[in-house]
């Protein structure tokens, strides 16, 4: 697949991305008044987590993990999650 088949961007269109097969997800610790908002907007705050890298091989995602955990673990979790196998994904085009 070339990097035009990839991701694409036109105005009022969709991005494609590629995530790959092994995650690195993050969870944030917010301060209470963070908390209270998010579940006044019906999302569980102590349960959400975000995509932050993804790669081919779990190696690299072990080696990333450690990155994240060394700069930024005193106030981020990170979790490398095991898809089964690559996904497509669109995101509405903001440009």
């Amino acid at each position: 697949m070339t990097n035009e088949q990839n991701t694409y961007l036109e105005r009022g269109r969709a991005l494609r991305e590629r995530v790959a097969r092994y995650r690195i997800m993050r969870h944030e610790e917010l301060p209470e008044a963070h908390k209270a908002q998010y579940r006044i907007n019906g999302i569980d705050p102590d349960t959400n987590w975000s995509l932050i890298w993804s790669f081919d091989d779990v190696a690299d995602a072990q080696d990333q993990l450690i990155e994240c955990n060394t700069y930024k673990g005193s106030f981020q979790t990170y979790k490398i999650v095991d898809a089964g196998a690559e996904s497509f994904i669109e995101r509405s085009s903001w440009f």
